[in-house]
């Protein structure tokens, strides 16, 4: 029974990942596409992408203009409305900041660019007496923390600014005792979020062990960075580190 049942939602299934393929081919800086170039990126044939084409001019997920190109339609910046006002970062942020913590012991937070300062808009304290403990709306210099670094580097010129490889670890750049490792967050439209940063004392973070966390850095901020809709900005930010 639950095969056939498989079986009769699989075409319908495939009919939808079609129509999702064409909407998916748009790219940043396309303002249109000819049917030519629709069929080129999806790989379906022409009569296949008029004829789905044809279906989301219908729905306003498309329109075709005057030159008999398409663009998208008035349906995506609704949904895209929708989706911004329901989007409450932390929901995402702060269970990405736990299980770091959990993982590591040590203080996770995200970091923002804030005027001439960076700020720390979101963090869970790690649970041991000693560590860095500070709170959601403090700031700090934009000196030379892992932080500060990943700041300066992406907030401007986004995921293609070549850097050293990700994360980036700092020792005692803000305060003496305190060391720091810190990647970028992306999200829609390829802007930078913030830094994602793990800090604790020198003593017991350093250089070794953060090495053995930066895989887990590098996972948290590329799922956090999905989430928000900016993972191919993440994986260009690491290849073009080289990591």
């Amino acid at each position: 029974m639950n095969a056939d049942s498989d079986t009769k939602q699989a075409p319908g299934r495939a009919s939808a990942d079609r129509f999702l393929t064409i909407l998916s081919c748009f790219q940043r800086g396309d303002d249109a596409l000819s049917l030519a170039e629709i069929a080129k990126r999806t790989g379906l044939v022409k009569s296949t992408a008029l004829r789905l084409s044809a279906s989301l001019i219908d729905h306003s997920y498309l329109v075709k203009d005057v030159a008999g190109d398409y663009r998208l339609g008035p349906e995506i910046a609704r949904l895209n409305l929708i989706y911004n006002e329901s989007m409450h970062v932390e929901h995402y942020v702060m269970p990405i900041l736990q299980s770091l913590v959990d993982i590591s012991g040590e203080t996770a937070s995200i970091y923002i660019r804030h005027g001439s300062y960076r700020l720390c808009q979101y963090r869970v304290n790690s649970p041991h007496q000693l560590g860095v403990h500070k709170q959601p709306g403090e700031i700090r210099a934009m000196d030379q923390a892992s932080s500060a670094i990943v700041l300066r580097t992406f907030a401007d010129t986004g995921a293609d600014h070549p850097t050293s490889t990700l994360p980036i670890y700092t020792t005692g750049a803000s305060d003496p005792y305190a060391a720091s490792l810190a990647v970028p967050v992306f999200q829609s439209g390829g802007s930078l979020l913030g830094a994602l940063v793990l800090a604790g004392p020198c003593n017991r973070f350093d250089a070794a062990r953060a090495e053995s966390l930066a895989s887990e850095m590098l996972s948290a901020a590329q799922e956090l960075s999905r989430q928000l809709g900016g993972e191919q900005a993440f994986l260009q930010s690491i290849k073009n580190a080289g990591a």
